[in-house]
């Protein structure tokens, strides 16, 4: 078995005990010397010597399993030694640094979208957007096409063309009014774009999709406020979102409970969030974002992985919700479908959020109370 001290220390790549008591185990350094931080299967001449991410690296040791006991003298069974490297692997320095620059470009990106977001229908300047990333140009294009999976042009179309399908079926705004509204070019570049998007023409859409008065009697009473200087503490949620992972969804907001408590911003009056950018009717559901909060003030400084989004201004329809989580979808069918097709008002953008009044680990599920904001402006 080798020395305690020795399993005290691992290659920082791998996860593998470094061998200190046999040179040749241990990688090289650009110089030739022997590396203190990498085995030989890992560094060779200061350099990688493959290029895997962190799953494929646990997955290649799992399968040699019987060459990793060998040389570091344990006896793991192949389950066991995932379990281990698993938990051991995101420490270490390679994939500790990856990972922390992949938090800061996703935190730069989510700032960057944001504001795209708030600024849809304006002149989006390229290097202004860049500018504010504090990249190259290069990096910019990659990390952005690397976080949203999309190229910056090719994003901002498809959120002007969504936002362009929400007021074709939530106004009585005609193509010509939608067009001077949204500062899009001309009514027959929108048709166009449109039909290439969408695969189907503005008004087919328009017909399809259009929510009309059903003459069901209305039992919703939301509460109208303004709402105004609203800042979100955010951590995107959206992979547990698309995937339905409950466990990666509590993990999330385990992550943003412990880093309010650490940094002190909870009080009294905290209350958690959830923000959905986008409307899961029209924007397929592997690009909607969804994020978790809660309500910060303006000008706080957010760590890697989290971001702050402003609510837009505006006038809400504030619902309110008793019970398990599980039944708001019923809640929102009841406002899209008989409440905002009688009422005065038409939806007034896509964004939507959820704030949470108690908690549900204190509190029994027939008592959970939420408030749902739907952004409205008056018919015309």
């Amino acid at each position: 078995m080798i020395d305690t001290e020795i399993n005290k220390r691992y290659c920082q790549s791998c996860g593998m005990p470094l061998r200190f008591d046999v040179e040749e185990y241990l990688g090289t350094n650009t110089d030739g010397s022997r590396s203190d931080e990498f085995c030989f299967y890992c560094l060779k001449d200061g350099h990688y010597t493959v290029d895997v991410s962190m799953p494929e690296m646990v997955d290649i040791w799992v399968k040699y399993a019987k060459e990793y006991n060998g040389y570091s003298g344990t006896s793991y069974t192949p389950q066991t030694l995932r379990t281990v490297l698993n938990k051991r692997l995101p420490t270490l320095n390679r994939w500790r640094q990856k990972q922390e620059t992949q938090n800061i470009h996703e935190q730069t990106i989510q700032k960057i979208t944001a504001y795209i977001g708030n600024h849809l229908f304006e002149n989006l300047d390229m290097d202004t957007l860049i500018s504010m990333s504090a990249l190259s140009k290069f990096h910019f294009r990659r990390v952005f096409q690397a976080v949203t999976g999309e190229n910056v042009a090719t994003f901002i179309q498809r959120l002007r063309l969504e936002q362009i399908a929400h007021l074709l079926i939530s106004t009585d705004y005609t193509l010509e009014q939608i067009v001077k509204q949204t500062n899009y070019q001309t009514k027959s570049s929108l048709a166009k774009a449109f039909q290439k998007h969408f695969g189907v023409s503005t008004s087919a859409y328009k017909k399809k999709y259009r929510q009309t008065v059903t003459g069901k009697p209305i039992h919703l009473e939301p509460e109208i406020r303004f709402v105004t200087g609203l800042y979100m503490l955010c951590l995107d949620v959206s992979d547990a979102y698309r995937s339905r992972d409950n466990y990666k969804y509590r993990f999330k907001w385990d992550r943003l409970s412990r880093y309010i408590k650490q940094n002190k911003l909870n009080g009294s009056q905290t209350k958690f969030a959830s923000i959905s950018p986008d409307d899961p009717l029209i924007t397929p559901v592997e690009k909607c974002r969804f994020y978790i909060g809660m309500a910060v003030p303006k000008g706080t400084k957010p760590e890697a992985k989290f971001s702050v989004l402003p609510i837009p201004q505006g006038r809400y329809a504030v619902f309110k919700h008793t019970g398990n989580y599980v039944s708001l979808h019923k809640l929102y069918k009841a406002i899209y479908e008989e409440w905002l097709p009688q009422s005065k008002y038409r939806p007034n953008g896509t964004l939507t959020f959820e704030m949470y009044l108690n908690s549900p680990r204190r509190t029994k599920v027939a008592d959970l109370m939420t408030e749902v904001y739907i952004p409205i402006e008056k018919k015309a």
